[in-house]
């Protein structure tokens, strides 16, 4: 997961550190309910919390501001 999100580390330093962000970032989403481990593997599932807001939240990130504001 750190690779497909960093790209290849240039240094070890660079990949703990990547590999750490990607604990926190897991850690910040398990603790708002929106996914789940799947019990003796190394794999997360969409809670159906996370079905709903993450949708919601990526759609926004990719809107513009004009499409976030009424029409006047």
């Amino acid at each position: 997961m750190r690779q497909v999100l960093f790209g290849a580390a240039a240094t070890d330093e660079q990949r703990r550190r990547q590999a750490a962000r990607v604990t926190r970032k897991l850690a910040l989403l398990r603790a708002h309910g929106l996914i789940r481990k799947v019990p003796k593997s190394h794999r997360y599932l969409l809670t159906s919390a996370g079905q709903t807001a993450i949708p919601a939240l990526l759609a926004t990130r990719n809107a513009t501001l004009d499409q976030l504001t009424p029409a006047a």
